[in-house]
């Protein structure tokens, strides 16, 4: 039976190598990086968007209010948003990759998705991933899974979390993004913990029964 595109790795070469000579300003290049990337990992684009905010699920400038202790208002726009999945933050820093002025623009991006996710109505819920990245040049995942608030933590961890642009070559990678886009509570480590501790479980009660058998307390 052949592999379906999902699970079959993909040529990211073309994509590494138009990305990789990119410039421009994160406004100029957003949008299309982000739907370039979509189509190389044949995840669905994000929808037109509708003039009711709560209809749309998963679009591009997904506007959020946010409320004030003051008592007044404002208005922001999250780069792109699917609802129930992810906040994705976008920046084009101009820095150079792993500096500390870069990571200190990074850290601030996180800091924007939080709020974002934080401002989204009560009834969506708060996804559990933000997605920060430079644009055509790294991916950055923070995840959350109780999904009450809390703060969103490197995923997987703090030194694994941050994709360059050539690792998106690695099959592991591409398999990663594929479920934060489409399946993201399966990416969930107490989940993995659960099935792991229940396959025990059942191996010591398959084990007890055979000593039984044998005459043993």
């Amino acid at each position: 039976m052949p592999e379906s595109p999902a699970s079959t790795p993909k040529d990211v070469t073309p994509f590494i190598q138009r990305w990789s000579q990119a410039g421009g300003t994160e406004r100029q290049n957003c949008q299309i990086f982000l739907t370039e990337l979509c189509e190389l990992l044949d995840l669905p684009r994000p929808e037109p968007a509708s003039p009711e905010a709560e209809d749309n699920a998963y679009v591009f400038e997904r506007k959020v209010i946010f409320h004030h202790a003051d008592g007044t208002d404002s208005r922001g726009f999250i780069d792109l948003y699917k609802r129930g999945c992810f906040v994705l933050e976008a920046k084009q820093t101009g820095q150079t990759l792993g500096s500390q002025v870069w990571g200190d623009a990074m850290l601030r991006a996180h800091g924007q998705a939080q709020q974002y996710a934080r401002a989204l109505p009560a009834a969506e819920g708060r996804p559990p991933f933000l997605v920060v990245t430079d644009v055509g040049r790294s991916i950055e995942l923070y995840s959350e899974f109780t999904r009450s608030g809390a703060t969103y933590v490197p995923f997987p961890d703090p030194r694994s979390h941050r994709i360059g642009l050539e690792d998106l070559a690695q099959p592991a990678i591409q398999e990663k993004l594929r479920a934060v886009w489409t399946d993201p509570l399966s990416l969930d480590p107490s989940l993995k913990s659960a099935r792991v501790t229940k396959a025990i479980a059942n191996d010591l009660a398959k084990l007890a029964e055979g000593l039984e058998k044998k005459g043993h307390d």
